[in-house]
C-alpha cells in the first residue's frame, strides 16, 4: 500500500490519504547495539538490523538507508568535477546503504525504504568551503550530476522515496542553477516512480520549486499547497505535534534534519505513541 502511494506522489497522482509518518531515524538506530552511528553506516548488515530493528520497535512503515552527512560530498569532492556511478558506489557509506537497501527489498514485511541526502545547494556550498574556487555553473552542474547519479544508484537497488535536505538556500542569482541541480536529479528519480522530496532547514524557503515534492515546515507553509507534498516537523521529538488526519495533498510527514543520534529510545517511543494517541482520538 505505502510503496504505491510513494509512487503516486513521485506523479502528482493518485486518492487522498492519512500521509505517511517517515521521521529520519538513522543513527538513533545504532543505540540498539551501543555502538557509534558511523560504524553502523559502514555494515550494510548492522545497518539493517539496527534500522530495521527500530522500526520494529516504533511501530511505523519508514526506514532510513542514509542521512544527510559526509558521504556525498566525500564521494563528490573527491571526483573533482568527474562523476563516475562506479566509484559513488564504492565510497564505504554509500556502498553499505544501497546492500541494505537490497536486503530490505526481502523483506516480507516491505517497508517504505529512503534515502536522505544533502541538496545540491548544501553540497555546492561545501566544495566552496573545501576551497573549489570552480565557477558557480560547474559546481551546480557537478552537484546536480552527482545527486542524479546518486538518485539512480538508490533507485536501481530499490528506495521509494529520495529526500533532499537543504540546510543552506540559494541566492537570488543561484536560484536558476539551484532549480536545475534539483531538476537533474528529480527527473531521474521520478523516471523511477521514486518520490524526490525536497526538505529545506531553514526559516523561510524560496518559492517551492516543481522540480521535487515540496515538504515545508508549518512555518514556511502553513496550508495546503497547489500539488501534493510532504511536511516537514522538528528533529526533536518532543515538539512533534499531532499526526494529521487524511487531507487532500499532505502525503508524507518526515522531519527538516535527523532525529539527533542520542535520543532515548523508550522516550522516543513514547512521542510516536503520544501522537498516534492525537490522531486515534485516544
Amino acid at each position: 500500500m505505502w510503496r504505491k502511494r510513494m509512487q503516486d506522489l513521485s506523479r502528482a497522482v493518485g486518492q487522498p490519504h492519512a500521509p505517511l509518518f517517515a521521521p529520519l531515524l538513522f543513527g538513533v538506530a545504532a543505540r540498539i547495539e551501543a555502538i557509534e552511528p558511523d560504524a553502523m553506516a559502514r555494515d550494510a548488515t548492522r545497518l539493517r538490523k539496527n534500522v530495521g530493528e527500530l522500526r520494529r520497535m516504533l511501530g511505523i512503515d519508514a526506514v532510513f538507508c542514509s542521512a544527510p552527512g559526509d558521504a556525498e560530498f566525500d564521494a563528490l569532492a573527491d571526483a573533482g568535477h568527474d562523476v563516475d556511478a562506479a566509484r559513488l558506489a564504492g565510497e564505504p557509506r554509500i556502498a553499505a546503504s544501497l546492500e541494505a537497501v537490497r536486503q530490505w527489498q526481502a523483506d516480507a514485511s516491505e517497508p517504505v525504504i529512503v534515502a536522505a541526502l544533502h541538496g545540491p545547494m548544501t553540497i555546492v556550498s561545501a566544495l566552496r568551503r573545501a576551497g573549489d574556487d570552480s565557477e558557480v555553473e560547474a559546481l551546480f552542474d557537478h552537484a546536480g550530476r552527482g545527486l542524479a547519479t546518486l538518485a539512480r544508484l538508490f533507485c536501481e537497488a530499490g528506495v521509494h522515496v529520495v529526500q533532499w535536505h537543504e540546510t543552506v538556500t540559494p541566492a537570488d542569482a543561484e536560484l536558476d542553477l539551484w532549480k536545475g541541480a534539483l531538476g537533474t536529479a528529480g527527473n531521474v528519480a521520478r523516471f523511477h516512480r521514486v518520490a524526490p522530496l525536497l526538505v529545506i532547514d531553514a526559516p523561510s524557503a524560496p518559492t517551492w520549486p516543481p522540480q521535487a515534492v515540496s515538504s515545508p515546515t508549518p512555518a514556511q507553509h502553513a496550508g495546503a499547497m497547489r500539488r501534493p507534498h510532504g511536511r516537514s516537523w522538528p528533529a526533536d521529538p518532543s515538539a512533534w505535534p499531532a499526526l494529521p488526519e487524511e487531507t487532500d495533498r499532505e502525503r508524507i510527514v518526515t522531519t527538516v534534519a535527523e532525529v539527533p543520534a542520542d535520543t532515548d529510545i523508550p522516550a522516543l517511543l513514547a512521542h510516536v505513541q503520544r501522537i498516534r494517541g492525537h490522531r486515534d482520538g485516544r
